[in-house]
């Protein structure tokens, strides 16, 4: 008998023990965790301060790599006619209609693209409906864009803008939401590439340029300049404006 409550003694001494150890680390982490939260952020409170910084991220645009002091000059001598200001205008006027497209699974929506851009969406748009998903884009805000890059190829030229972007957006699959969140902005980087051909004869190789086509019935490559039928399956091809700047490519670049 006596043992047994010598036993219950030492088991709640140790109990006792384990808990007071407990509240003592317990308030020395806290009071560690209010300390660093106090000299990072001002302030004691460190979960509190942890989701102002997630919040504040989640509202600062990304930046954008502005290379108009290289590239602007190198533009004007070749194309004195290239307005900067009313290109970046259509650029960001573009990227909204690619955006609204796949939004609203519209291909018609994209107004000022040329045909390998809007082949690009047509197919982007087939996989999704194919996968049974829909891709939203709402309160789209574009904070900046920029004269990104500017390049010369044989028989062709292209001029890059980046376009820092502000929506919410979000995937859903038979009414689940598989990416995203519709309840928060996200913020990302958009590059739109205006091109130019100068010459169709100097482009060897249309797919390696970066210009290849698909057919808009069957989805079969068109890997030359000038092709007016698809090889595959006999359909119309609308083929490349020559010397003409058009929007050709649309990437988000996070």
């Amino acid at each position: 008998m006596r043992i047994s409550v010598v036993l219950s003694i030492i088991f709640l001494a140790l109990l006792a023990f384990v808990m007071v150890t407990g509240l003592i680390i317990y308030f020395k982490i806290r009071n560690k965790a209010r300390e660093i939260s106090q000299d990072m952020f001002g302030n004691s409170d460190l979960l509190g301060s942890l989701k102002n910084v997630e919040q504040e991220y989640l509202q600062t645009p990304r930046s954008v790599s502005d290379g108009s002091s290289i590239y602007a000059p190198k533009i004007a001598k070749d194309f004195p006619e290239f307005n900067i200001g009313e290109m970046k205008a259509r650029a960001e006027n573009c990227l909204r209609e690619y955006l609204m497209a796949i939004d609203t699974r519209n291909a018609g929506m994209l107004e000022d693209g040329n045909e390998e851009l809007k082949e690009a969406l047509f197919l982007r748009l087939n996989d999704l409906n194919m996968r049974e998903i829909k891709e939203h884009y709402e309160d789209i805000r574009i904070h900046n864009t920029v004269l990104n890059t500017y390049n010369k190829f044989p028989g062709r030229c292209v001029v890059r803008f980046q376009s820092a972007v502000q929506y919410k957006f979000w995937a859903d699959q038979e009414g689940k939401v598989i990416r995203g969140n519709k309840d928060s902005v996200c913020q990302t980087r958009y590059t739109i590439d205006c091109c130019y051909i100068q010459d169709a004869d100097k482009i060897d190789n249309i797919a390696a340029s970066g210009h290849a086509l698909n057919c808009p019935n069957c989805g079969g490559a068109i890997n030359t300049l000038g092709v007016k039928v698809c090889p595959y399956c006999g359909s119309q091809v609308t083929e490349f404006n020559i010397k003409v700047w058009n929007f050709c490519a649309i990437k988000e670049s996070v």
